[in-house]
C-alpha cells in the first residue's frame, strides 16, 4: 500500500463513491473495468486558477475528461488506469491538494474571517494554514507524539456567530483579539440518542496565546 488507499466505488454508475457513509476518502477509488477515479480533498474549499487548470489537464489527459465536485469540499475524477492514477495523485499533492486520508487538512473548516469579513477579529483562514503546518510538521509526516487517527472537525471563528461551523461533535478555535478560545463544542452521539443536557454541555473554553493556539487546537482534537 503506497498510503493513497484504493477503496471500492460501488453503487450506480456516474453516481459520487462514499454518499450513503459520508464523504470519498481522498486518494484511489476503484472503479469497473480496472479503471480507478482520483478522488482529492480542497483546504478550506478553495482552488486557484491554478489548480482548476490542473485538474482540468489532468482528467483530460489520463481520465474520462470530467471533473465531479462533491458536497464535502473535494472533487473526483474518474476513468484513470491504477498506474496513472497514482502519478495524477502525486501531481495533485505537489499542488497543495489533499491526497491522503491521514491529511491534517481534514476536517478543518473556517469562516471568512479577515480581510472579507468587517465582523471577524483574526485572518482565520491564514491561522488555520498554520496549524495544519504546526501539525505537519517540518517533515509534512507530522510531529513526534501527536495521536494519528481519526479526528473530530475544527472550525475557526473570526466572531462569535461562527458562520459555517460543523454540525455534531467538533472543535470550536474562536478569535479574541488576542489569541483564541478553544473548546469542544456541540452534540455528541449519546446526546443524540439520550437528549441529556450533561452530553450537549460544551467544554471548558482555554484561551491561548498567538505562540499556544496550534498545540492547543491539535491537542483538542485528539481529546474532543
Amino acid at each position: 500500500d503506497d498510503g493513497q488507499g484504493q477503496r471500492e466505488a460501488g453503487g450506480v454508475p456516474g453516481s459520487l463513491p462514499g454518499t450513503a457513509a459520508g464523504p470519498p476518502q481522498p486518494g484511489l477509488v476503484a472503479g469497473p473495468g480496472g479503471r480507478c477515479a482520483v478522488s482529492v480533498a480542497v483546504p478550506l474549499g478553495r482552488l486557484t486558477a491554478a489548480r482548476w487548470r490542473l485538474l482540468a489537464e489532468l482528467a483530460s489527459r489520463g481520465g474520462s475528461g470530467e471533473l465531479r465536485v462533491t458536497p464535502w469540499r473535494g472533487v473526483m475524477l474518474p476513468g484513470f488506469s491504477p498506474y496513472g492514477a497514482r502519478a495524477a495523485l502525486r501531481e495533485l499533492a505537489d499542488a497543495g491538494l489533499v491526497t491522503t486520508p491521514h491529511s491534517p487538512w481534514l476536517g478543518v473548516t473556517a469562516c471568512t474571517g479577515r480581510p472579507g469579513c468587517a465582523k471577524s477579529l483574526a485572518d482565520v483562514r491564514a491561522d488555520a494554514e498554520r496549524a495544519v503546518a504546526w501539525v505537519a510538521g517540518p517533515s509534512g509526516d507530522g510531529r513526534p507524539g501527536r495521536t494519528p487517527g481519526r479526528r473530530p472537525p475544527v472550525h475557526f471563528s473570526g466572531c462569535e456567530r461562527r458562520c459555517g461551523h460543523p454540525g455534531g461533535r467538533w472543535v470550536d478555535v474562536l478569535a479574541t483579539g488576542d489569541g483564541y478560545r478553544v473548546a469542544g463544542r456541540g452534540t455528541t452521539r449519546t446526546a443524540q440518542a439520550t437528549d441529556t443536557a450533561a452530553d450537549k454541555t460544551a467544554d471548558v473554553a482555554v484561551d491561548v496565546t498567538a505562540e499556544e493556539w496550534a498545540g492547543a487546537v491539535a491537542t483538542a482534537r485528539e481529546t474532543t
